[in-house]
């Protein structure tokens, strides 16, 4: 008998410190919440002093990403260039970082930097062969790619987990149904997290923005949108990418870097 009142007290503890955490759960959320809404109007509200419409919804939450260093990979490079050009390739180190294959159906470049060009006759249907590049190496997929003769140029953006990279685009070339060429920046898929402290939140890089529309006198009316993106950059060391907020407006875009607050434009 005492054992099953033992029992019985024990469900019935653990029963009300789950409804006690649920509670303590439920009331963080709430205050995260206002707290949001705050930063949401007081915002809005710096905004509108200044001049500037700030839709609610353009103010984001969510973390920033962490910036990677890149590390390149010839092996992966080769499997891009012999999607296009075949498997029989001849490689010739050019010193200087560049790497040159070619066939009997054209060659490509590879840089240090990460800009490419693939160039000759490269395969007849090219919006399937432009496809499954952006399926094989990240890249955003377009709703159209050629006209209905099979020609024209298509950019798409280059992603690295789920995050656009800003000014990071490859371009195809297609004339009449075959694909001539395929360029821009190829990026390494194998990377490294860096250290990251103190990354700047989507609210404070609107304000970063701010300040610079007050001093450099940008003509700005309203702010649209504001989402995390990584900026390419390259060094002796290497390739890395940095995160950072894009602040979109009704004129250009604006880059507010998460590690600095710089504050750059398309």
């Amino acid at each position: 008998m005492e054992t099953y009142r033992l029992k019985n007290i024990m469900i019935l503890t653990l029963a009300l410190v789950n409804v006690f955490l649920l509670g303590l759960l439920g009331l963080r959320q709430a205050q995260q919440l206002a707290s949001q809404r705050q930063t949401v109007q007081e915002l809005t509200a710096l905004f509108d002093g200044e001049g500037v419409a700030l839709s609610s919804s353009a103010v984001s939450f969510d973390p920033p990403p962490a910036p990677l260093s890149l590390e390149r990979s010839l092996a992966a490079e080769r499997a891009a260039a012999a999607a296009f050009l075949g498997g029989d390739l001849t490689v010739e180190d050019e010193g200087g970082g560049i790497y040159l294959y070619s066939s009997d159906r054209g060659q490509a470049v590879f840089r240090a930097s990460g800009s490419f060009e693939i160039t000759g006759s490269l395969g007849k249907n090219p919006a399937s062969l432009a496809r499954d590049f952006c399926r094989s190496y990240g890249c955003r997929t377009p709703e159209n790619w050629f006209d209905a003769s099979g020609s024209g140029s298509v950019s798409v953006q280059q992603m690295c987990q789920g995050y656009p990279v800003e000014d990071c685009t490859v371009t195809f070339l297609a004339e009449n149904n075959v694909l001539r060429s395929v360029s821009g920046t190829f990026l390494p898929s194998s990377f490294a997290a860096l250290p990251s402290e103190n990354a700047l939140t989507a609210a404070t890089a609107l304000t970063a923005f701010l300040d610079t529309r007050r001093s450099s006198g940008a003509v700005v009316s309203a702010v649209t949108g504001v989402y995390p993106c990584y900026a390419l950059q390259s060094s002796a060391s290497g390739l890395a990418l940095a995160p950072a907020w894009c602040v979109v407006t009704d004129t250009i875009n604006y880059y507010v870097s998460c590690s600095t607050g710089a504050v750059t434009h398309a």
